[in-house]
């Protein structure tokens, strides 16, 4: 049994008890977890032994021993209740990433995505800290024959809560850069719009809603696909009703944070974003300046020309033997039974 001690976390500098009652949420794209074999549908040719990346079984475990070290790192104090990561091939590999490499603490949200390169979101929940009430994938429809990620949401409660709140999640990776960023922001716009309609639906019942947002969004946290069309603000402006908080708009103004390297610069491209009802007090609550890259050493190149930046698996096709082209990021939330 997993349990919760009450330890003296470190976050962003900021040292708070972590007790029973608080817990760690995250998300990461991990880049391009894919078997070794040809699904024949989608483009994932290339990771196949035979394929431009030569992926072999080998890197394969490799890759999930990397994974697995960053994982147990996050979960060191047993209280990772939430990790959403991107770019998954599909249910098998992040299965056996869990059963074979984490020991299966953890239980898996995941359904397969229209993608054509095959990747999907996927989440991972541990039973013991959240309760799973409801689970629903959402569909965004682009322009054409574009296809992209579903969302994944989740509802949760918390065991043993006296008052129990609903928590709603949703993990996202929206339509990349990849042609260019003016040419693909209806894209992201249009994942924007199908989120926010169904944010409005919960808000609609109940304006307090807890909501935790998380994704790979392709877009700053000030791009119109997030600060206009989704709404997420910093939350330091006035605001309007239903209005999000997005808990990582600070880190676009330091230069040496981010989650995303792109032409020497720390890009912010991985976010969490809340509801305002994870302010109030009531029910869950997110722990305020907890939001932040997690960044050990390990995950940056420590020689060459690209020291502190990620240390990415691939780079310009070559094999580096690294993580992930992005850090995760992560945040601490606590549940308050009122």
């Amino acid at each position: 049994m997993r349990l919760l001690l009450l330890t003296i976390i470190l976050v962003s500098g900021i040292e708070y008890a972590a007790g029973q009652n608080s817990f760690q949420v995250g998300f990461w794209n991990v880049e391009n977890l894919f078997d070794t074999t040809n699904a024949g549908e989608t483009l994932d040719d290339d990771f196949t032994p035979s394929g431009s990346y030569a992926w072999t079984e080998e890197r394969l475990v490799k890759k999930y021993q990397d994974l697995s070290r960053v994982i147990h790192h996050l979960d060191q104090n047993q209280d990772l209740a939430l990790l959403g990561l991107a770019e998954i091939e599909n249910f098998a590999v992040l299965d056996r990433l869990n059963q074979d490499f984490i020991r299966g603490n953890f239980n898996i949200i995941h359904q397969e995505s229209p993608d054509e390169r095959g990747i999907d979101c996927g989440l991972l929940y541990d039973p013991e800290l959240l309760v799973l009430e409801h689970k629903h994938f959402i569909s965004i429809f682009l322009a054409g024959d574009d296809r992209t990620r579903d969302i994944i949401e989740a509802e949760f409660s918390f065991p043993g809560a006296k008052s129990p709140r609903p928590l709603f999640v949703y993990i996202n990776h929206w339509p990349s850069r990849w042609g260019g960023q003016q040419q693909t922001d209806p894209l992201r716009r249009s994942a924007a719009a199908t989120l926010r309609t169904r944010v409005d639906e919960i808000l609609s019942k109940d304006p307090r809603a807890d909501i935790i947002i998380m994704g790979d969004f392709n877009d700053h946290p000030d791009d119109p696909s997030l600060a206009q069309v989704l709404r997420a603000g910093s939350g330091k402006i006035s605001t309007y009703p239903g209005d999000l908080i997005n808990t990582t708009w600070d880190l676009q103004q330091d230069p040496d944070a981010g989650t995303y390297m792109y032409r020497g610069k720390w890009d912010v491209l991985d976010q969490i974003i809340i509801s305002a009802g994870l302010q109030d007090g009531r029910g869950f609550k997110w722990i305020p300046a907890s939001s932040a890259p997690f960044r050990p050493g390990y995950l940056l190149e420590s020689s060459g020309k690209y020291t502190g930046w990620p240390f990415r698996m691939y780079r310009s096709g070559k094999y580096q033997g690294g993580y992930s082209d992005h850090l995760p990021i992560i945040c601490r939330v606590s549940y308050a039974d009122n």
